[in-house]
């Protein structure tokens, strides 16, 4: 059972660097001399995370390939090395000390924890660390920790904010009965605490019906009589089991969740559960692999271009859409380039232009990091699920500014 929580915890947090992908066409260059720029990422590669992270490690290593390949940042090639962490906590730190006798230059992490566990030593060695799990606790207060994924409370604060200005009419209908019913763990969690809080300072909108988190628990016959009268549930990240229990007590709440339940989509159509979960609202990063735009584009390209035929199975997985984010990223690393030069760079130089750094996407709000800011999201989606399409559809075609407070 432990392994298998584990799993789960992965997949959840992984989905939350779930991205489209997108690219802004730079120029290939060449140059007589290179460097070489060294990554040093913690990963699962043996243990029960390495399923869920596999995807993650891939993409990492396409765009490193990518922008070898087209000579992106002229004078600069990257290589990858990756340090097998096992999610085993105590295998944290080895790991940090063996990357930077490799020469690493900067580190990334998409497990959890990494990041929280390095910060009092990468703050003190001047080592910058990007890491794809959004825990806010990692880049509070900030240093050099950065985020490159999503943050949960944020996405709490910012989805509810929406449902009250376009979902739900409170001032007509009273504030919206809300519940939580979801395993403990870290998302869930998270967005718990700051769906409590935005109730806090906004009862007129919304009143907090019941939250029951539990110990990975399937079923939930009691918990959808608690909440069978809400407007609105936060369900768990493997949800058909509860969407069965809410809908035989007569309920018609709205589902409501974020990138972490589209992680389980392929166990909700084979249960047959599209019809149940119709409608639920998903606050989200980016455009969905339906969608026709430059992020979703980019990510096809790179599939395509270094793993041909293996778009169909690749793009239905969890963890290969943090290609949006590592586009970003080394547009940061181009930036630096430029401001120093490929001898001078390294993780200061990385901080140093990270204060004012930021990559526009044209039609929606720029990533971007500041002097105090360690997250690269500006703004967020509303999807929602399609029982007739058996997918995500965009609710809403505009972006909203990210909340940080309710």
């Amino acid at each position: 059972m432990r392994v298998t929580n584990v799993i789960i915890i992965v997949t959840i947090l992984l989905m939350l660097v779930l991205t489209g992908c997108g690219g802004d066409g730079d120029s290939p260059a060449s140059s007589d001399e290179t460097i070489t720029i060294t990554i040093g990422n913690i990963t699962d590669l043996t243990g029960p995370g390495a399923n869920g992270m596999e995807l993650v490690n891939l993409a990492l290593d396409d765009i490193a390939s990518y922008y070898n390949d087209h000579g992106l940042i002229p004078g600069v090639e990257f290589e990858v090395i990756h340090w097998d962490g096992e999610m085993n906590p105590a295998r944290t730190i080895p790991g940090y000390e063996w990357l930077q006798q490799k020469g690493a230059d900067l580190i990334t992490t998409c497990a959890p924890g990494v990041a929280l566990t390095l910060k009092p030593r990468v703050n003190d060695d001047k080592m910058a660390l990007f890491s794809q799990v959004g825990e806010l606790e990692a880049i509070e207060p900030p240093g050099y920790v950065f985020c490159l994924g999503s943050i949960p409370q944020y996405e709490a604060y910012t989805l509810l904010s929406w449902i009250a200005e376009y979902d739900w009419d409170y001032e007509k209908n009273g504030p919206a009965r809300i519940g939580v019913a979801a395993w403990a763990e870290p998302y869930a969690i998270g967005f718990l605490e700051a769906m409590e809080h935005y109730i806090e300072v906004h009862p007129d909108q919304f009143e907090l019906a019941g939250s029951y988190l539990t110990n990975f628990t399937f079923n939930w016959s009691n918990e959808a009589i608690l909440l069978k009268e809400c407007d609105y549930i936060f369900p768990p990240i493997l949800m058909q089991g509860f969407a069965e229990d809410i809908r035989n007590t007569g309920s018609e709440a709205r589902f409501i969740g974020g990138a972490p339940h589209t992680g389980f989509f392929e166990q909700i159509g084979k249960a047959g559960a599209w019809p149940l979960i119709d409608g639920m609202l998903f606050i989200f990063t980016g455009a969905w692999w339906t969608e026709d735009v430059n992020e979703v584009e980019f990510n096809k390209m790179l599939i395509n271009e270094y793993h041909p035929g293996e778009l169909d199975e690749i793009a239905k997985q969890a963890g290969y859409g943090s290609s949006t984010n590592n586009r970003s990223l080394f547009d940061l690393f181009a930036k630096t380039v430029e401001n120093t030069g490929p001898e001078g760079f390294n993780s200061e130089a990385i901080y140093e232009t990270a204060q004012s750094w930021s990559y526009s996407w044209g039609y929606r709000g720029d990533y971007n990091f500041g002097p105090t800011k360690r997250y690269m999201l500006t703004d967020l989606c509303v999807q929602e699920a399609s029982a007739q399409e058996q997918d995500l559809v965009r609710n809403d075609p505009d972006y909203y500014p990210i909340l940080t407070e309710p």
